[in-house]
């Protein structure tokens, strides 16, 4: 792992190349020191409730006129987001994703999902959310990425974001579970956030942090490192480690 010296950064060093990134993204396996890691995984209706409840809380002042709205996912998975969207944006509003993995593409279409294989380049929108959930890692060049993004949100749009604080945190222990290199690329924390949609020309508008070590998670997290040979049982509600999601809006106007 390297860490930018002026901005606190973290990332994989060495990264791998534009194609081995791509290559990976649409199998879900990546070649690591450690051999395969597959990061498959299926659809779980758990997180379309969790999700659902995080958005209603998070956008339910926005939305409380009812005025349908637009919603764009990006690294939609098998589409709990987009279905957790479906379920408590106003009427009317339309919601749909796009995903690199075509196993989990398929998946999202099975349930009726409104999930694609598209390119980015290829949504035009406007739209007035765009949602990255726990995607911002797996991106080698966000300020490039991010711009694309703007350019596609309307003037007073939402850019949503959910990542981890791992930049932030002082030693590998604070988080017991696999950082699952190479698909994660890049670890920040919110000063890193902050400071990153402001280049890309969007305000912080709020930002809600999480705890995540429940004790089912560590218990998840306690087999999951039995399986690779480490014994190791985190205490739940003892990590610094939080989720943090992210509201970070376009301005109306260039000199909002």
């Amino acid at each position: 792992m390297g860490k930018c010296q002026q901005c606190g950064l973290l990332y994989v060093d060495p990264r791998p190349s534009d194609d081995e990134i791509n290559d990976a993204n649409k199998v879900g396996v990546h070649r690591g020191e450690d051999g395969a890691l597959d990061v498959r995984s299926h659809y779980r209706a758990s997180k379309t409730r969790q999700y659902a409840a995080i958005i209603r809380k998070l956008f339910g002042h926005d939305w409380s006129e009812g005025k349908p709205i637009s919603w764009f996912d990006v690294g939609a998975g098998y589409g709990e987001v987009v279905a957790a969207v479906q379920q408590v944006a106003p009427a009317g509003s339309t919601v749909c994703g796009i995903e690199p993995m075509q196993p989990k593409v398929e998946r999202a279409q099975s349930l009726g999902l409104p999930v694609s294989s598209r390119l980015l380049k290829d949504m035009t929108g406007p739209y007035d959310v765009i949602s990255l959930i726990n995607v911002y890692s797996h991106v080698p060049d966000f300020l490039s990425f991010g711009a694309e993004l703007v350019a596609k949100l309307r003037p007073g749009g939402v850019l949503f974001v959910e990542t981890g604080n791992i930049a932030d945190l002082a030693n590998r222990e604070q988080f017991a579970d696999k950082l699952y290199l190479p698909d994660h690329l890049v670890f920040s924390g919110p000063g890193q956030m902050r400071r990153t949609f402001e280049q890309i020309g969007l305000v912080l508008e709020s930002k809600d942090e999480r705890a995540v070590d429940s004790l089912l998670w560590c218990a998840k997290v306690a087999v999951r490192n039995a399986l690779r040979g480490r014994i190791s049982v985190p205490l739940p509600w003892h990590s610094k480690f939080r989720t943090v999601f992210y509201k970070a809006r376009r301005p109306l106007t260039r000199h909002a």
